[in-house]
């Protein structure tokens, strides 16, 4: 189908800045907080106490970048959220909802796909959005806890289970969405194919 290179240009540019923020943007902060990890990469999030331990590496960032006169750690996480992690959830959403429909849909008739099918089409499209929520919702909790503005507040607790829930729920809607998709995809090579339009026309014309 026609449409198909764009959704593979939107997973080609998901993909390419999701790496960039992983493998760039994110160790070049964490490195400042001497090598911990964003609350981002931790697929089951951070407890109380892991969450106080990064706080406090991060107000002692704060307050050495101040003196030096440079962008802090939290300056640059809450651009990091205002920059790329702004344009890659959507992307990535976007991405699950094409690689889905692209199961039934791509390299054959417009043939509506069977029930089982466009269920499990619809469920990723719930997961897609769920995740989409979970990651900015995310990203505004991480900002008031871990913020410029929090260095000053002082450390937050009444965040920390939030921010954790949001995380796994991120984590974990990606993760069933990206099964559902291998199994739409299993189903779609392991089953008969349907006839192209192309084929259809030629066997008319005979």
């Amino acid at each position: 189908m026609k449409w198909l290179w764009t959704g593979w240009l939107v997973c080609a540019l998901a993909a390419g800045l999701f790496g960039y923020m992983a493998f760039v943007e994110a160790p070049a902060i964490s490195a400042l907080l001497g090598g911990l990890a964003l609350p981002d990469s931790t697929l089951l999030g951070y407890g109380e106490d892991q969450a106080r331990a990064l706080y406090t590496a991060f107000a002692a960032e704060f307050a050495a970048a101040e003196t030096a006169g440079r962008q802090s750690a939290a300056a640059a996480y809450v651009a990091l959220h205002a920059g790329f992690d702004l344009a890659v959830p959507p992307l990535l959403a976007a991405s699950l909802a094409f690689l889905a429909f692209a199961s039934a849909y791509a390299g054959r008739s417009q043939a509506r796909p069977k029930r089982p099918v466009s269920i499990g089409i619809g469920l990723v499209l719930a997961l897609a959005f769920t995740y989409l929520a979970c990651d900015f919702l995310e990203n505004a909790v991480a900002d008031a806890m871990y913020g410029p503005q929090a260095m000053k507040a002082g450390f937050n607790e009444s965040f920390v289970f939030v921010l954790q829930v949001l995380t796994r729920g991120k984590y974990l809607t990606l993760a069933l969405a990206a099964l559902l998709i291998l199994a739409l995809w299993i189903v779609r090579w392991a089953g008969p194919r349907g006839a192209t339009p192309e084929a259809g026309s030629s066997l008319d014309q005979r």
